[in-house]
């Protein structure tokens, strides 16, 4: 019983406060000019950026990214809706076939979010500008290239505590 009532008083408080700083949640969506994809994103407590690590199965691998956002802003539309717009980083790597290209860009990214269930859950609809710097291959087969319009777009989730 007191094991019970200890877990009752947690998620009480928890409930109640609004110092919602730890994230956790997921989130899938399509590179324009890409491939579809799913990710785990999260915010820890002590980082102002909310980080993502995707995955994606291109026709000839696997893709494994991580992004990190700042967001500038996040001004409210309505009670529970708002938009966000920031700046933030990315680095993924590609496996397929008999090479691996690696790859890191800079992101302008924006969206709408909504905090339903008492601040408790955010969903949320983002896309970013990711141009894209990349290398792969080694020796002989060397090679290297610029992606401009690198542009995901996302839809997702995450709970907030």
């Amino acid at each position: 019983m007191k094991k019970l009532f200890s877990v009752l008083a947690v998620l009480f408080v928890l409930g109640t406060t609004s110092a919602f700083s730890m994230g956790i949640g997921a989130q899938g969506g399509y590179t324009v000019g890409g491939n579809a994809g799913g990710a785990l994103t999260f915010k820890l407590d002590k980082s102002p950026l909310i980080f993502a690590v995707d995955v994606a199965f291109p026709a000839n691998g696997f893709d494994i990214g991580v992004t990190a956002d700042y967001w500038l802003a996040n001004p409210k539309l309505t009670k529970t809706v708002g938009f966000y717009y920031g700046i933030g980083a990315a680095g993924a790597i590609n496996v397929g076939g008999n090479s691996a290209d690696i790859g890191v860009a800079g992101r302008v990214v924006g969206g709408i979010n909504a905090f339903v269930l008492d601040r408790a859950l955010e969903l949320y609809a983002q896309a970013a500008w990711q141009p894209t710097f990349w290398i792969g291959g080694s020796g002989e087969g060397a090679r290297a290239g610029f992606e401009p319009l690198c542009i995901p777009v996302n839809v997702g989730f995450r709970f907030w505590f």
